[in-house]
């Protein structure tokens, strides 16, 4: 009876975007069915986005308009040791991405001689550690406790919910930041985040701690996903963050030839929460009609989307 009961609430959750229960659903319990998705995340976060778009159903089409790699510059890395070296000195550790959390981890590791005495120098700093959604799990997973995750998985949601607990004013806030380079211009969420955190009365110091640049070598590496573009083949296109319209210019053709392709087709525009929707419209001059309510994970994104295309 109870294997009875676990199958039905499987095949009850088979038309869920994201679900991955029922693998034996139907054409008509799949709400992409067929629909051509270009996705533009980098390759950390572009796997995870692929699966859920699959089990709905989508054919995804991968042209990462960014790359997140480590510090290439012996500068930065030394500015990142030097704030890590000084935890204690600091009353948070403010992160704006999952890709900062495995950076900062990285390099602690590499300065205290492993993961765990690692662990065990961020526990005794007495350092608060601040995370964005389901971006904690990293933390937690390396047994490290996450004491401000706001309700708004954003670095908007975070610099509020730390005014609103009393937390920001006379605060010193660490921020580790990607260093953002190869042709790419900083979009303006961590600026912003630095204002908001300022605004509140907090001293914040963002410090590079990993690399976002553009995300194939060149406009060769994704020349025939273009043509299909300005053939009109894809229903929709998917950003995860605001430099990855930058990226996705830069790789096919300019601005221009994007938007063209994009209004000449009737082409989709999505993007994981109203902040990333902002940017990329603004980048490409275009709105961005299809936004996840719900932009703690990807699921919200592949949630809109089945509420816009199915």
């Amino acid at each position: 009876m109870m294997q009875l009961y676990r199958l039905t609430q499987c095949r009850a959750a088979a038309v869920a975007p994201g679900s991955q229960c029922d693998v034996l659903a139907t054409f008509d319990h799949l709400p992409l069915l067929n629909k051509r998705i270009l996705i533009t995340a980098p390759r950390q976060y572009a796997s995870k986005l692929t699966a859920l778009l699959v089990d709905a159903g989508a054919r995804p089409t991968w042209v990462p308009g960014v790359a997140i790699s480590r510090l290439s510059e012996q500068q930065h890395w030394q500015q990142l040791d030097h704030s890590l070296q000084q935890l204690e000195s600091y009353s948070h550790l403010a992160f704006t991405s999952k890709n900062g959390i495995l950076a900062v981890l990285e390099r602690l590791a590499a300065l205290h001689g492993g993961p765990e005495e690692a662990v065990q120098y961020v526990q005794q700093s007495g350092i608060k550690l601040c995370a964005l959604g389901a971006d904690g799990q990293v933390l937690r997973d390396a047994g490290l406790q996450v004491h401000v995750s706001p309700k708004e998985a954003s670095t908007k949601g975070l610099a509020a919910e730390l005014a609103a607990t009393s937390q920001a004013a006379g605060a010193h806030i660490l921020c580790p930041v990607p260093h953002v380079a190869g042709g790419l211009v900083e979009p303006p969420i961590v600026p912003r985040f630095m204002d908001a955190l300022a605004a509140a009365g907090a001293d914040a110091l963002r410090v590079p701690a990993y690399l976002t640049s553009l995300g194939l070598p060149g406009p060769e590496c994704c020349a025939k996903e273009a043509a299909l573009l300005q053939q009109g083949y894809f229903d929709a296109i998917a950003f995860s963050s605001t430099a990855e319209a930058q990226g996705l210019c830069l790789l096919m053709d300019g601005k221009e030839a994007v938007v063209s392709a994009v209004q000449q087709h009737c082409t989709v525009l999505a993007a994981h929460g109203p902040y990333t929707a902002a940017g990329a419209g603004d980048v490409l001059g275009l709105p961005v009609p299809i936004v996840s309510r719900n932009f703690s994970t990807f699921n919200g994104l592949v949630a809109a989307l089945a509420d816009a295309l199915h």
